[in-house]
């Protein structure tokens, strides 16, 4: 059976007093490093909002793996990509940048997420079939959480994804997962209209579990990141249960 990878999207929130202990400077360097002590994975959010140097990836990836050798991160592509260029031609050149970060990191999977504006007409995918036949993907698995069922049905989501070999990144609470060849990912963001604003309970978090190991049969993984505001608590109690 595959792994379940639990980790947070993005760790700028993270507040060690709380999870760690007050003292917790005095055993870690960095925020970063203190999260990587109780996680295993992380994806990087930030690179959505602005690309950082390769030395400073470099030294995320230093740290964390000082306190977990094993420590991986995941890496956000730039919203130029998705929201402004609409994987348009420029954006080829954005993602080299994003690569390079990623490259730093040792990251395995790049995470493309498109808004729910971005629905499946014959330009975009037009943009989209060209951008993933021309970009370099080196050892890179691709994931893509594309919004909302109801635009991006079963077959419109199986038919493009395999043809460009990308995997459905998705909220197993508000989409099912359609191509799934090489892992699984997950990104929580909330029940209820109020996205990120929410807090799993213990019987939602059983139920994604059930969800979970349904998926990971053989030896496919999981990435279960959570993206809410109480990520940080709601990934430390799954943990728990996945371990239970």
């Amino acid at each position: 059976m595959g792994k379940i990878k639990v980790g947070c999207c993005g760790w700028g929130f993270f507040n060690p007093k709380r999870f760690v202990d007050e003292n917790w400077k005095e055993r870690y360097k960095s925020t970063l490093q203190a999260y990587a002590s109780l996680f295993d994975v992380v994806e990087v959010n930030s690179t959505f909002y602005r690309i950082p140097k390769v030395s400073t990836a470099e030294k995320w990836k230093e740290e964390a793996r000082e306190v977990n050798e094993d420590f991986e991160f995941t890496v956000k592509t730039h919203q130029d990509i998705t929201h402004k260029l609409k994987f348009g031609r420029e954006s080829l050149d954005v993602f080299e940048r994003v690569k390079e970060v990623a490259e730093a990191l040792e990251a395995k999977v790049i995470v493309f997420q498109t808004p729910a504006s971005f629905k499946p007409t014959e330009e975009n995918l037009r943009r989209v079939v060209e951008f993933f036949e021309e970009v370099e993907r080196n050892d890179f698995i691709f994931v893509w959480e594309v919004r909302w069922q109801n635009v991006w049905t079963e077959d419109v989501v199986k038919n493009l994804f395999s043809n460009i070999k990308v995997e459905h990144a998705v909220d197993p609470f508000r989409q099912e997962s359609y191509h799934n060849t090489a892992l699984i990912y997950y990104r929580l963001h909330g029940l209820g209209k109020r996205m990120y604003d929410y807090k799993f309970s213990d019987d939602e978090l059983a139920i994604l579990k059930e969800k979970v190991m349904e998926k990971i049969k053989g030896d496919k993984s999981a990435y279960v990141m959570f993206n809410n505001y109480e990520m940080y608590d709601d990934a430390l109690r799954f943990m728990k249960i996945v371990r239970e």
